[in-house]
Order: structure tokens, then sequence, then C-alpha cells
């Protein structure tokens, strides 16, 4: 009987973890595809401007006529435009805050404003 139990258990366990996954590896990597096309492409991103890493007001308040305070959330003005890199001879597609615009306008170009702020356009 606790033979026959113990074997049972065993097999329940070896089950259970080829069933999770225990045993198997982990990407942690993500896959980064050179084709983009439709919606399967689609990547969820935070709404952060790529060159100057513009975030979300999360402080804001709303004051009320009764004078209550409630929080709201004043989000970046982010567009999406592209660029022709001449670096990488090919359109670059970025999400600028319209001040982020405003900055490759006044550095002549996206490569320019990439190497003044750190910026690896081979990623966009």
């Amino acid at each position: 009987m606790k033979s026959t139990l113990a074997v049972l258990i065993i097999a329940v366990v070896i089950a259970s973890a080829s069933a999770f996954g225990v045993y198997t590896p982990v990407n942690v990597a993500q896959r980064q595809s050179t084709q983009r096309s439709g919606a399967s492409s689609m990547v969820m991103r935070a709404r952060v401007c790529d060159l100057l890493g513009k975030r979300p007001n999360r402080q804001a308040r709303v004051v009320t006529f009764s004078h209550k305070r409630n929080k709201k959330v004043q989000h970046v003005n982010l567009q999406s435009k592209r660029y022709f890199s001449e670096e990488l001879g090919r359109n670059v597609r970025l999400r600028l805050s319209t001040k982020g615009m405003k900055t490759v306008e006044k550095y002549g170009g996206v490569d320019a404003a990439a190497k003044k702020f750190g910026l690896d356009l081979k990623k966009f």
C-alpha cells in the first residue's frame, strides 16, 4: 500500500513538473523581428518620449468648485514621426514629444540629436 502510494505521488510530481515547464529553459530575450507587418507586430510601450525620456505627470490635481482635490494624469503630447537617418540609410520611426520634435529640428537632424542624447537608432 505504501509503495503504491509513493509511486503515485512521484508520478504526480513528475507530471506536474513537466506540465508547468520546470525543466524547460526560459527565454528571457524578447524577439525582435526585422520585418514589421500588421497588428501582430504591435508592442505595448509606455507613453514616454524616445528622445528626451519625458514621462506623464502623475502628481497633478484638479480642484473643483467645492475645493475637492482629485488626482489626474497629465500625459505627454506624443507624436509618431518618421525621420530619415543618414547614418543608417533608412527611415526611423520614433515616438517623440512635440518638444522632442523641436529638439530634432534644432540639432539639424535625427542623427545629431540621437548622438547628443545617447540614443541608439538601430533599435527603431
